[in-house]
């Protein structure tokens, strides 16, 4: 926000949380000086802020949403496509998503992010109870009874944390055995093949990615097309002859010409995406055979 601040950029920024508290605690963290960035908070669930974007008075408006940590891991990988998907009938031409993911595939790591020696994140997720018990305005749960029990899922790629009682107990009614599993968090994370096949699901067209040195973290910025089944509606692409031409989601926005109606897969546009050049003046048309 500095950087757009310093750039004279006119930009409205909304914070969307389901605290008021930490929408308060952020919001009032940013500076009093600013000119043309001016920031709002948004109360609610990630569902809220889609209706709200879906406003009529928003519909026309540029818009990029950002995603900067990896919570999109805590969704499964066709629940992670499906809640992109639900962006695209909100954005326009120009508009793009940014989105984080933690792409860290060394078990070890992975494991002991979640499960600290010293039991930091256990105490994190044990608090959950704390709060359970606020809500329903009485001690159901008592903390002595339960632990935490973190594991890495290498089939699924993903790391899993579990209540786990530590004797019998009945909890509101429902018997529960000792060292039975409840489980409360999924962190996916995205390999190379995964981040593609993400973007593939929900009708997404990678334009730029940013990582750190590992190569366990990526920022992707990317563009959503509204897909109707399994295919999206997009015109004729009409391309320069005999010049090299980088098809990067730029050049194919600004390639797309009022001509045919045709379908084009998630999948056929990554492989138009693929290709460096095209030879010669033509139509390029595709049908998605599914």
């Amino acid at each position: 926000m500095d950087a757009l601040e310093l750039a004279g950029k006119t930009v409205d920024y909304y914070a969307l949380d389901l605290s008021e508290p930490e929408l308060y605690r952020t919001l009032s963290a940013v500076p009093k000086h600013y000119q043309h960035v001016r920031c709002r908070g948004l109360l609610g669930t990630y569902d809220d802020g889609l209706d709200w974007l879906k406003r009529p008075e928003n519909a026309h408006r540029r818009k990029w949403i950002l995603s900067l940590g990896s919570s999109i891991g805590n969704f499964g990988r066709q629940e992670a496509a499906s809640f992109l998907q639900g962006f695209a009938d909100t954005l326009q031409e120009r508009d793009a998503v940014l989105v984080g993911l933690d792409a860290c595939q060394d078990e070890d790591k992975v494991y002991h992010a979640y499960n600290d020696h010293v039991g930091k994140t256990h105490e994190f997720v044990l608090n959950g109870l704390l709060h359970a018990n606020r809500l329903l305005r009485k001690d159901v749960f008592k903390l002595k009874d339960w632990k935490v029990i973190g594991e890495y899922d290498r089939t699924t790629g993903r790391h899993q944390a579990f209540y786990s009682p530590l004797k019998d107990l009945v909890v509101d009614g429902a018997y529960i055995e000792a060292g039975e599993r409840v489980r409360i968090e999924e962190s996916y994370k995205y390999s190379p093949t995964q981040r593609n096949e993400l973007w593939s699901r929900a009708g997404a067209m990678p334009q730029a990615c940013f990582g750190n040195s590992s190569d366990d973290y990526r920022k992707q910025f990317v563009s959503l097309f509204l897909q109707y089944n399994r295919t999206m509606n997009v015109r004729c692409l009409l391309f320069p002859a005999q010049k090299p031409v980088p098809l990067g989601a730029r050049i194919l926005f600004r390639c797309l010409q009022n001509l045919q109606n045709i379908n084009l897969s998630s999948s056929m546009i990554k492989t138009l995406l693929s290709r460096s050049t095209l030879k010669r003046w033509g139509r390029v048309n595709y049908r998605d055979q599914a």
